[in-house]
């Protein structure tokens, strides 16, 4: 480890790594450019924008058995908000990044590429395509251009005026690959899996009541927030910073940066009636969350239209959960941390579970209200498909930039009464078992009592045996069909 005065105020900063090539002054925002055995100033670094990540500079966890250390931070935004880089540096001298974004987590490492010729050129990358390396087949996950919003600590390259990086994450399972076109049209390829943040040193994360202090603001700057379009309260500025939008107005505003801007003004604030609002307090599984937004979103679909609401409630310390109400009743959503594997062109895998297809549609933003840790916008439209196994679903959610996948199950009234503390909510619809007794079985047992009543006749007149053999014709096939599309539950 390397110790030198800053240039600017004489505060110590540290090299920890010996692949660090800059460093930011904690005390005047500084960067510290390392040039052979003399450390240089080359200007002011952008502060970050504190979000609630429990992350922080010092912290230390384990992966694949190694100890590291988070020694540095970047954060990276594009237009719809942003996520951070953590820099590692490992007890055995060798260096990686955590990626952190939206409470999803994953180690990655620096790879040779043995053949640069079979990568594909950034641009005709597309979330859904598939890339084969050392004979493991991933899948194309995001896909971003964006900037450097701010640094912290150390880091192995100075993000100079103007630079961008362009990055695309493949996943398959719990694997996670990067192939980073930063610095030119051949990609650095950077490998490693989904992070659980129960390997890190728990006392070396930030506590909650120090996430809840600085989460939403730039230090001293923002602390709180009026509506810039009706003046309004926005209570939710400090939960997660991208953006709001106005509960009063409907106005969006940006938070991202040093003073807030309204960014889309809505001409009609459309009435919303929600079960519940925006601040309600929840206790799931033992964990306290907030509501901090929600959506109306609705299928589009001129033969078949529908509409639901979906809430996004907040943990520091667990993330994010999403609760959504359907004119069928509640189910409780989360980000799959690891994806599905496809079985065949009409399901997937996931946790030693079949789950068959459902159906495809659209999702489209009605009206957002609230904090979110995204830009939302009336208009945003996301492909659906739902994979059901009995009374759990997998939903496989694509955009232009994005694929991702969630899993959900029912609530019952009941449930949902007891998280939020309101007898009231127990009289809410409740979900209806989907696989329940089977689908096949259900139609079957429906043609066997037809069967019976048509046969009347033959019964009391003791010819019932072919009848018993047609019945039979209809059960069995239809067992075995449920038990092949996972509705056997």
């Amino acid at each position: 480890m390397q110790q030198v005065l800053c240039p600017q105020c004489g505060a110590p900063v540290k090299f920890t790594s010996t692949a660090s090539v800059m460093a930011v002054c904690g005390a005047c925002r500084s960067t510290l450019l390392k040039d052979a055995e003399s450390v240089r100033r080359i200007g002011e670094m952008a502060d970050v924008l504190e979000d609630y990540s429990p992350l922080c500079l010092g912290a230390a966890g384990k992966y694949e058995g190694k100890r590291f250390d988070v020694i540095g931070r970047i954060q990276l935004r594009y237009a719809e908000g942003f996520w951070n880089e953590w820099y590692l540096w490992f007890e055995d001298g060798s260096d990686g990044w955590l990626s952190d974004a939206s409470g999803q987590y994953a180690v990655t490492r620096r790879r040779k590429v043995k053949d640069a010729q079979g990568m594909p050129a950034f641009r005709d990358i597309a979330p859904g395509d598939e890339l084969k390396l050392d004979g493991q087949r991933y899948t194309a996950a995001d896909l971003r251009a964006c900037k450097a919003g701010g640094a912290q600590g150390e880091l192995p390259f100075v993000p100079g005026e103007g630079w961008q990086a362009k990055v695309a994450d493949f996943r398959s399972l719990d694997a996670f690959l990067t192939l980073d076109y930063s610095d030119g049209p051949e990609p650095e390829l950077y490998i490693g899996k989904a992070f659980d943040l129960s390997a890190m040193q728990a006392a070396s994360l930030r506590s909650q009541a120090q996430v809840e202090e600085t989460a939403g603001r730039f230090r001293g700057q923002i602390k709180a927030l009026a509506c810039p379009n009706c003046g309004g309260p926005i209570s939710f500025v400090a939960a997660l910073a991208t953006q709001v939008v106005c509960p009063s107005c409907a106005a969006a505003v940006d938070c991202s940066g040093p003073a807030a801007e309204v960014i889309e003004k809505a001409r009609k604030v459309q009435a919303i009636k929600t079960t519940l609002a925006l601040g309600a307090q929840a206790t799931i599984d033992g964990n306290a969350y907030t509501l901090i937004g929600l959506m109306k979103c609705a299928d589009p679909d001129p033969e078949d239209p529908s509409d639901w609401i979906e809430y996004l409630l907040f943990n520091p310390a667990k993330g994010f959960v999403w609760l959504v109400e359907t004119d069928e009743g509640w189910e409780r959503a989360q980000v799959c941390d690891t994806w599905p594997s496809h079985n065949n062109a009409t399901s997937v895998r996931w946790r030693s579970r079949l789950y068959s297809k459902l159906y495809d549609y659209t999702s489209r933003v009605e009206l957002a209200l609230g904090a979110f840790n995204w830009r939302v916008t009336a208009g945003d439209t996301t492909r659906i498909t739902d994979y059901q196994a009995g009374d759990l679903k997998l939903t496989r959610e694509l955009t232009d930039t994005e694929l991702g996948w969630s899993a959900s199950g029912p609530v019952a009234p009941a449930q949902l009464a007891e998280w939020f503390g309101d007898p009231a909510l127990a009289r809410q619809k409740a979900m209806p078992r989907r696989g329940a007794g089977g689908g096949y079985r259900k139609w079957a047992w429906t043609a066997m009592i037809a069967l019976g009543f048509l046969n009347l006749g033959n019964i009391f007149s003791g010819r019932f045996i072919p009848i018993l053999i047609g019945m039979a014709f209809l059960w069995f096939p239809a067992t075995l069909a449920d038990k092949l599309s996972g509705k056997d539950e």
